[in-house]
């Protein structure tokens, strides 16, 4: 089993750098965390603390109220120092259980122990190599004031407040600088990581396994984002499915509503209704054959008019016919009588 010391100045991507580390197949430890943890109510270190701040640092809950600790030791340095002198003797003791956990469970597991103050804690001893991440002093400040919208006096002033970065590479086994993007921090500790397998498996005695940790996939989103995405998938879904209604539905509504207005609209009459049903009747039926009787009779007409001469039908028979002759005879025989005339003018001549 072997143990990554990995830390870095404020500001400079250590939590980010150790979750790239894990989902590369290593275990993380997180030293912050234990941090808050060796001073919890009933453990040896919140009787030292209080002891030695005050009762008036514990809250009503009955945890130490880190603010008012806080304000006990920020800028007072020899406050400071009591301070770590107990809680990072306690610290040291909850990492070197969760190391042992992790060894009885697989014992060729690569653990990364995340600590900003792994140099000045000299827990160092505790690692097999010690990771060193850097930042420049301006990009610290810069995230800083971004990211915890300090000034850059405040934020100065809390980089100062810490180990500088030479000194740090003085204890490095491999530095890795962080400053520009995340994707460009990814490229390099990938590198260091392969780097990193190749070293430790040439080192393991010949005929044991090699070391290869099982890669895990990032850590899931918020179920709030989750449930954002799939909100916003259902409202572009909604357009879709009406688009596609549309067609189907908005003939038939318009076939079926329009008669209903139309009914609605009318008289209640019987005389209207039995006249409107029967003229709705008669149009689609009556609307051909009306057009080729009105083409016979025509037809008929101008024949009837050509043929002057027979009059064999009866008076009742006639009339309707030379009253029809009288209203179209006038368009037809202007059509027929220019070519009697030029046969009767050639006899005479």
């Amino acid at each position: 089993m072997t143990v990554i010391g990995l830390t870095g100045g404020i500001a400079s991507g250590k939590s980010t750098a150790a979750e790239m580390l894990r989902e590369f197949g290593a275990t993380v430890i997180d030293a912050d965390r234990l941090g808050h943890r060796s001073y919890e109510p009933g453990t040896p270190g919140f009787q030292k603390v209080v002891n030695a701040f005050g009762h008036d640092i514990v809250g009503k809950d009955g945890t130490v109220d880190r603010r008012v600790l806080g304000g006990k030791v920020f800028g007072a340095p020899e406050q400071m120092d009591r301070l770590n002198g107990i809680v990072w003797p306690e610290i040291r003791g909850l990492i070197l259980e969760e190391i042992r956990q992790i060894r009885a469970q697989d014992k060729d597991a690569v653990i990364v122990l995340e600590a900003a103050v792994l140099l000045e804690a000299g827990w160092q001893d505790l690692a097999d190599e010690v990771w060193v991440l850097t930042t420049p002093v301006k990009t610290a400040v810069e995230r800083l004031r971004s990211r915890n919208g300090l000034s850059e006096e405040a934020a100065m002033a809390r980089i100062e407040s810490q180990m500088s970065n030479k000194e740090r590479l003085e204890f490095a086994d491999v530095k890795v600088e962080n400053a520009g993007t995340e994707v460009e921090l990814r490229e390099r500790m990938e590198k260091a990581w392969t780097q990193f397998l190749n070293r430790v498996n040439r080192a393991r005695p010949k005929g044991t396994a090699r070391i290869v940790p099982t890669p895990v996939a990032p850590k899931s989103p918020p179920a709030k984002s989750a449930s954002k995405s799939a909100s916003k998938s259902g409202k572009a879904s909604k357009p879709a499915a009406k688009a596609a209604a549309k067609p189907a539905t908005k003939p038939k509504a318009k076939s079926a509503t329009r008669p209903a207005a139309a009914a609605a609209k009318a008289k209640p009459t019987a005389r209207g209704t039995a006249k409107a049903a029967s003229t709705a009747a008669a149009k689609p039926a009556a609307s051909k054959p009306a057009a080729k009787k009105a083409a016979t009779t025509a037809k008929t007409t101008a024949t009837a008019a050509t043929k002057t001469a027979t009059k064999t039908a009866t008076k009742t028979a006639t009339e309707p016919a030379t009253k029809t002759t009288k209203q179209t005879a006038p368009k037809t025989a202007v059509a027929k009588a220019p070519g009697k005339t030029t046969r009767s003018s050639a006899r005479n001549k």
